[in-house]
């Protein structure tokens, strides 16, 4: 049965990188740890002390809600729900609609994906009072922060200007200080000041250059056998082999997370050949186990995609074992 591998040393190495810029960590778990296991990776997230995490829904949040004091939902009902639970707000519909107390006020600063608009703040704010919401945290989500230009700083502008204005608004009005967070994995080391917390997501997986790899999966053989000079293998007899050549299927497929390909792939010390199957791969070798990848970032430079997907498509049907 096909394993994938969390490396425990090296989550922790990103996490203690990404502690040297801002040890207040605010650890995006969405989509089930970016394919890591929820549950496996807010246990280590726990033991390395992260007391703060980002998630998807209120599914994902009930799953770890005994794990951490504070939860932050990306795309939150609008009932009410349990006490470590808080609502990101994306727009003034839903932040009317909403009906639990503990909010971060999300800012559309120049994603124009959701968040509300900085001519809406005023708005907002009066919303927050008026209804008397517990503003914990206010945040936003850059654009382009892993490229090289002008655009990150814009956005970065804007949102300290919102932080003025937020904390001016609490002040007049004897509100809680809230706060303030937009550092994503590719801006923490690029900006003049992280703020109160920093937001990284991939770069605790290790699939941004300088951090460790922090997923393995390794497959088991299903079956071996010999191919004859110009006999093929798989759907379409896509690769014909040239001599005779021992091949090994793993129970591995594309149903399984791995990208399809037509005309293989390489892997981390063997070759993929033909097409893969919904449940299959074949290698050239004869192996009783083959590692598909122990680093994201070489795999996927087999596809026309980015490491995010990879990750996030690994079947949660496939064992995650810590190591």
């Amino acid at each position: 049965m096909a394993t994938l591998y969390i490396n425990k040393q090296n989550l922790f190495k990103n996490l203690d990188k990404i502690s040297s810029k801002n040890p207040n960590i605010l650890a995006v778990i969405k989509d089930n740890a970016y394919g890591h296991g929820i549950f496996t990776t807010s246990k280590l997230l726990k033991e390395y002390g992260i007391k703060k995490v980002c998630v998807r829904n209120n599914q994902e949040a009930e799953l770890v809600k005994d794990l951490f004091e504070e939860i932050l939902i990306f795309n939150p009902t609008t009932g009410r729900s349990f006490k470590n639970f808080s609502y990101a707000i994306n727009s003034l519909t839903q932040l009317k609609k909403n009906r639990h107390p503990n909010i971060h006020l999300k800012i559309d600063t120049g994603m124009h994906r959701n968040g509300i608009l900085i001519s809406e703040l005023d708005e907002a704010l009066e919303l927050i009072k008026e209804k008397e919401f517990n503003l914990i945290g206010v945040f936003s989500h850059f654009c382009c922060s892993e490229e090289v230009g002008c655009d990150t700083f814009i956005q970065y502008d804007k949102f300290l200007n919102v932080k003025d204005k937020v904390l001016k608004f609490c002040k007049q009005n004897s509100l809680n200080k809230p706060y303030f967070h937009i550092a994503n994995s590719t801006a923490i080391f690029k900006l003049p000041d992280t703020l109160d917390y920093v937001r990284p997501g991939i770069a605790i997986y290790g699939g941004i250059e300088g951090f460790e790899p922090v997923m393995s999966l390794v497959a088991k053989a299903v079956s071996v056998r010999e191919l004859d000079a110009k006999e093929g293998v798989g759907y379409n007899k896509t690769f014909i082999s040239d001599e005779k050549i021992k091949i090994t299927t793993l129970d591995v497929g594309y149903a399984d997370g791995i990208p399809w390909f037509k005309n293989g792939c390489k892997l981390k010390s063997t070759q993929a050949i033909g097409k893969i199957s919904m449940d299959y791969m074949s290698v050239i070798g004869e192996h009783k186990e083959v590692v598909v990848f122990d680093d994201i970032k070489e795999f996927v430079k087999n596809f026309d995609t980015i490491t995010y997907e990879i990750l996030v498509k690994m079947s949660p049907r496939i064992k995650r074992v810590v190591k």
